[in-house]
């Protein structure tokens, strides 16, 4: 099974319909589904997701979108991964490791703690943040 990263970005686009990338995610999503592929994501993404389309979108279809998502993790289609106390520290190390690029989100190098300590190299994002770290990860848009 392949597993993706899928960041704020690739929620967003897939679950709000007035999105620019909306067709194409939610075409790719479907797709990786297909193939038997896992998204992976964490509780900060999803705090994160839940905020924007909040702003974004109407109550009811984030309640949906997200309860949906919270189904397939408890049917295991989706991996949510928490960021622990020992996650957030190496998070918090990167950071300031990169203190030179303050634009990155810390959301942002806690994901890229999970990616490395799950061997994933892949994330459903247009961030390039994700491939400007230089830790060898590819953004699929």
């Amino acid at each position: 099974m392949k597993k993706t990263f899928f960041d704020t970005w690739g929620w967003v686009a897939i679950a709000h319909k007035g999105d620019s990338h909306n067709k194409a995610a939610v075409s790719f999503y479907r797709d990786f589904l297909i193939n038997k592929g896992i998204p992976v994501t964490t509780d900060y993404v999803l705090a994160e997701t839940i905020t924007l389309l909040r702003a974004r979108t109407e109550p009811e279809g984030v309640n949906l979108f997200i309860d949906t998502l919270l189904d397939a993790v408890k049917e295991d289609r989706i991996l949510l991964e928490k960021i622990d106390e020992g996650r957030w520290k190496k998070a918090w190390q990167m950071s300031k490791k990169y203190a030179d690029k303050p634009y990155i989100s810390f959301v942002d190098f806690s994901s890229f703690v999970l990616m490395k300590e799950l061997g994933v190299s892949e994330a459903l994002t247009a961030d390039r943040h994700f491939e400007e770290i230089g830790l060898g990860f590819k953004k699929l848009f």
